[in-house]
């Protein structure tokens, strides 16, 4: 819960410095204007709802595939081989983007650590193909 309350104050903070730069809210404004902010993350965007959704879900890395887990829906659950994960692209401190062959991609949500994530991910991929060429994980937008 931690994190995601992180991730809803960091996007209202970040809505009301760029609303206060722009000029539409006074010092006193930005600063009813935050927590209003935060309430709209939470409830009007639905992502209060997509955090109860995702809380327990579960990744597991092995040293051949890197399987998801959907507590309360194993219909969910998936297993992707390392070698099909061609990109990885962290997102600020609470998802890390995956890629994969063929261009789908999927994000792993509300993740503490993503960087330490993405190089744990790499690591066993490397020990999957040590002759490989390491790639370039953060090209991709």
């Amino acid at each position: 819960m931690f994190l995601f309350a992180q991730r809803a104050l960091m996007l209202a903070f970040a809505t009301a410095v760029v609303l206060a730069s722009l000029g539409y809210l006074t010092l006193v404004q930005w600063l009813i204007a935050v927590p209003c902010f935060t309430v709209i993350f939470l409830i009007v965007f639905d992502d209060i709802t997509t955090w109860f959704r995702h809380r327990n879900d579960r990744w597991h890395l092995t040293n051949r595939r890197l399987i998801y887990e959907r507590v309360g829906a194993p219909e969910e659950d998936a297993a992707v081989p390392l070698a099909r994960i061609e990109w990885m692209r962290p997102w600020l401190w609470w998802a890390l983007q995956l890629g994969f062959e063929g261009g789908t991609s999927t994000a792993m949500r509300f993740v503490s650590r993503p960087r330490e994530i993405q190089s744990e991910i790499e690591a066993a991929q490397k020990a999957l193909h040590p002759d490989a060429p390491k790639q370039d994980t953060e090209s991709h937008a």
